[in-house]
């Protein structure tokens, strides 16, 4: 509000004077009086109303800013047990993964085991038969005496 000080209050006084008249004068100044004091109590009123309005808002942000807090906390602790599951289970897996592929490797080797065995046993029983069949095809590619008694009794076959 602004400040009046007492030249000010004398000048207002002489011109309220001249301007309403020394009988309705004091009346005007009751009725100035209660406006001045219904406006301060209004404006009084509206202070404490937006103070008490500020307060509430402060205390809603409080408790907004209180419950982020606890949603953040939360969020952080889910975070950390799923990244400590994630371990764990990264851990099992690659375990299992070790064993299974040790495994793997043992079945490998008993399978190249067999395969070498059961391709030795092959090339054994197929260089038998290939033995028998070159003695029957060296025994057949003998000629026999009668067939050299032919061969001998052919005309033009010692010209050959």
């Amino acid at each position: 509000m602004a400040k009046i000080g007492g030249m000010e209050l004398m000048v207002i006084l002489i011109v309220a004077l001249f301007a309403i008249g020394p009988e309705r004068l004091p009346k005007a100044a009751r009725k100035l009086g209660r406006a001045m004091r219904t406006f301060k109590k209004y404006m009084n009123d509206a202070t404490s109303d937006l103070r008490e309005a500020s307060e509430e808002f402060r205390e809603v942000t409080d408790e907004l800013a209180s419950a982020q807090k606890t949603m953040r906390d939360a969020f952080s602790e889910v975070d950390e047990d799923l990244k400590t599951t994630t371990r764990e289970i990264d851990k099992e897996l690659n375990k299992t993964t070790g064993e299974l592929n040790e495994e793997l490797g043992k079945v490998t080797a008993a399978v190249e085991s067999e395969m070498n065995k059961t391709a030795d046993a092959a090339n054994n029983e197929v260089e038998k038969t290939t033995k028998m069949v070159e003695e029957t095809i060296g025994e057949s590619a003998q000629p026999t005496a009668d067939q050299e008694k032919v061969k001998d009794e052919q005309p033009g076959a010692a010209a050959v």
